[in-house]
């Protein structure tokens, strides 16, 4: 089943074409349908995305302990309803990917992983799926340019929002070169096998600008400028560190204690020093002791130098020339 002939006659029985609108290219590459394959943890649930007509499905099934196939164009359903039918360790799901709840499909302690040939232009979009769910690994097969773009520095111009979002919330590496002649109908572009393997929450939030970049990337799409996104990120990550150990009363007198605190600083009484508290404790760790109000959280910002025309937009309305200001900005802040 893995050759363009054998495709072409699948796809000719059911008298269907490939979609150019929905990006479709099938993978007809022996070895990395393989390699795909061998990613598979044996025994984990799969949810595989794009599952065409089902010629992958089957041979991830084969390691897994089950698949559920993911496609949005109906048309492919008699075929994949053929394949649930002979394998029960398959089911299939007909809808749009970003609006299925993925979560919803892994249990409770149960090892999961994504696999995925994605259709190119819903790349950024998918990622944002990714955040937080509880996955093993993700394995997805992207565009070149897509793939460059998430292994970019910091200090490249090629650095932008893929670029962020996959190292502030992965761990990323390079699974295999895939040439355009490994599709029917080849793509214009050649692809990358990625797999990414997400960061420990405790490990994003003991990184400080790691836990603001994850706080604007969590709050995307929700039309808060970038600013007052900012500010409640850095008061909850101070909180979160201060308020831990403590009950709801004893949180309460610490927040009144530090609101006078506050006070006194606005009146003049505040040094000016870098103000390290938002991430720091009195011992020199990591977030905790201090509680960190708007106007203090406004103060912090105002001295990391992120450009006006960056702070006052919408996180998701951010272009690549703002991420890179905002990421060196914040960036260079927590590393004086």
């Amino acid at each position: 089943m893995r050759n363009e002939r054998e495709i072409l006659g699948r796809l000719e029985s059911y008298f269907l074409e490939p979609s150019e609108r929905l990006g479709q290219h099938f993978l007809i590459n022996e070895g990395i349908i393989g390699g795909l394959s061998a990613s598979v943890i044996v025994g984990s649930k799969v949810i595989e995305v794009g599952s065409g007509i089902g010629h992958v499905t089957e041979v991830l099934a084969q390691r897994a302990g089950s698949v559920i196939g993911i496609e949005i164009d109906k048309r492919f359903q008699p075929i994949l309803e053929g394949i649930q039918e002979r394998n029960k360790k398959v089911r299939f799901i007909f809808g749009d990917v970003l609006r299925v709840q993925l979560d919803s499909l892994i249990d409770r302690g149960e090892e999961a992983q994504v696999v995925a040939n994605l259709p190119f232009h819903i790349t950024e979009p998918f990622m944002h799926k990714l955040i937080d769910l509880p996955i093993s690994n993700a394995v997805l097969m992207l565009g070149d340019s897509a793939a460059r773009e998430f292994q970019e520095p910091e200090s490249s111009m090629g650095f932008g929002k893929l670029s962020l979002l996959g190292q502030t919330f992965f761990e990323s590496r390079v699974l295999a070169q895939v040439p355009r002649e490994a599709f029917y109908p080849q793509p214009r572009t050649d692809a990358v096998v990625m797999e990414f393997n997400p960061k420990d929450r405790r490990e994003i939030e003991a990184n400080a600008a790691d836990y603001v970049f994850a706080y604007l990337f969590r709050r995307a799409g929700r039309f808060g400028l970038v600013i007052n996104d900012m500010k409640q990120a850095l008061v909850e990550a101070s909180q979160k560190g201060s308020n831990s150990d403590l009950s709801k009363r004893e949180s309460h007198r610490r927040d009144r204690s530090n609101v006078r605190r506050e006070l006194k600083q606005m009146l003049g009484e505040y040094n000016g020093s870098k103000d390290t508290s938002v991430f720091q404790n009195h011992n020199g760790g990591k977030r905790g002791g201090t509680i960190v109000s708007q106007s203090q959280a406004l103060n912090v910002i105002g001295r990391m130098g992120i450009p006006e025309s960056v702070l006052g937009k919408p996180f998701f309305r951010l272009d690549n020339q703002d991420i890179r200001e905002l990421t060196v900005a914040v960036r260079e802040f927590y590393s004086r």
